[in-house]
């Protein structure tokens, strides 16, 4: 398997390989603009060191995860949203190298002419992300590239994507879901459309943009159908992952002519494992994709393995395997398949919790809270409760109406209805995401 740039720079000099409206780069161009980054000017990095910094999804940040490839050091990307405290430490656990503190020794970079030599061994380290765990510590999962490769060469079976196409970088670079964008639009000469940093995502923008594939979470979908005139006429696939299934959005959106395509994906599986055809069931979250494979446990688990699967994760120091004594990876995600081999995703192990004697699935609330009430999102948790342990109680990104409470009991068991609703959270570290851990610590009223 060829270095994904090396053999599209070749075979497609003249297509776009970056644009955000104001600056454009073709690919034949592409290694100057590399060559000329201030990752390629430093003399202090080494093959195998760990280099973290908060990207934007803009140039500076499509180049230094590039540089970083060619020069052979591991990309950790950080969200720019958490506090300093929690960047540093996360900065400590992998014992990483602080990019903008390296970019300050500006006499050290000019002392030197650097000439590096581009590493091309898709089988090293080549990205760490990190993925919040039950705990709440975040886990710091390792990919080669290899793997990366793997995952977008199997998802363009399912979806095409061609040289001249452009797909819209929506999802932050610290998040899988926004890494494989830059993977799967290299390997294919296919366009990264950066979305400025003063504008945000809605129809206007991806007209303008003449964006022709779109990766979005549940609630970025549902803003763009508000809109009448999403979708533009460049459009031609919608990429919906990220929560557990909607199926009055995903039936929304393609009776609007959109070409939805659910997934199911996780960090440690480089992005995608299964994805629909535009006409699948709307509830499900598709097939297996090439060079993954997938089983049910006994008890309902899903587990998973294959060529995407990463190398592990970074813990004291090393890279530690993250898979049972049979290979697998347990997921955490209870599921199954349809009469059609579609997987259905029923919700998260640890999003289970008992109330009095009963399993309580928070997903499944959640469902039929935003199906029933048409709002934007909402996110079931556990709070104590002296009687009967648990209780759940809703956050919800909406209106609710003055009689949800006997509206919801047509559809869910009485000790499945929240007790209590907050409003939504106005700080977040991210929409692709919710976390649910500062939630559960919210009501427990461990933190303010």
């Amino acid at each position: 398997m060829m270095s994904p740039l090396g053999s599209t720079i070749d075979r497609h000099r003249d297509q776009l390989a970056y644009d955000d409206g104001k600056t454009q780069i073709q690919y034949g161009s592409l290694q100057a603009a590399l060559d000329e980054s201030s990752i390629m000017q430093l003399t202090n990095i080494e093959l195998g060191d760990r280099i973290a910094w908060s990207p934007r999804n803009d140039l500076e940040s499509f180049l230094t995860f590039w540089a970083l490839q060619q020069r052979g050091c591991i990309a950790c990307p950080i969200s720019s949203r958490v506090s300093d405290s929690k960047r540093h430490e996360m900065v400590e656990q992998v014992n990483a190298k602080w990019l903008a503190s390296m970019l300050n020794h500006e006499e050290e970079v000019k002392s030197k002419s650097v000439n590096p030599q581009i590493h091309d061994d898709l089988n090293r380290p080549a990205t760490l992300i990190f993925s919040s765990g039950s705990t709440g510590q975040p886990k710091a999962i390792v990919h080669a590239m290899s793997a990366h490769l793997a995952s977008a060469t199997g998802a363009s079976k399912i979806i095409p994507l061609n040289a001249g196409n452009r797909w819209l970088w929506s999802l932050p670079l610290y998040h899988i879901s926004g890494l494989a964008i830059l993977v799967r639009c290299a390997i294919a000469g296919a366009t990264v459309v950066g979305l400025p940093v003063d504008r945000e995502l809605n129809a206007d923008v991806l007209d303008e943009l003449k964006v022709t594939h779109l990766s979005v979470v549940m609630t970025q979908l549902r803003r763009l159908l508000a809109e009448k005139t999403f979708p533009s006429k460049h459009l031609q696939t919608v990429l919906l992952g990220g929560a557990s299934m909607d199926p009055q959005l995903v039936e929304a959106a393609r009776n609007r002519g959109i070409d939805v395509r659910t997934t199911y994906g996780l960090s440690e599986m480089a992005s995608q494992v299964t994805t629909s055809t535009g006409d699948g069931t709307p509830q499900a979250s598709g097939k297996l994709l090439e060079n993954r494979q997938l089983r049910i446990s006994p008890s309902g688990e899903i587990l998973v393995r294959g060529k995407t699967l990463a190398l592990g994760y970074f813990q004291d120091g090393s890279v530690q395997s993250l898979t049972n004594k049979n290979g697998w990876f347990q997921t955490n995600d209870i599921g199954s398949f349809n009469e059609h081999s579609e997987l259905i995703v029923s919700g998260r192990i640890d999003n289970m919790f008992i109330s009095g004697g009963e399993n309580i699935h928070a997903e499944n609330i959640e469902r039929a809270m935003t199906a029933l009430f048409n709002i934007k999102q909402v996110i079931v948790v556990p709070s104590p409760d002296k009687e009967f342990g648990l209780r759940p109680v809703a956050f919800v990104d909406g209106k609710l109406p003055s009689d949800w409470r006997e509206r919801i009991l047509q559809l869910l068991p009485k000790y499945e209805v929240p007790v209590e609703i907050h409003t939504w959270p106005t700080k977040t570290e991210t929409e692709v995401k919710p976390d649910r851990i500062q939630l559960k610590h919210f009501v427990s009223g461990e933190t303010p």
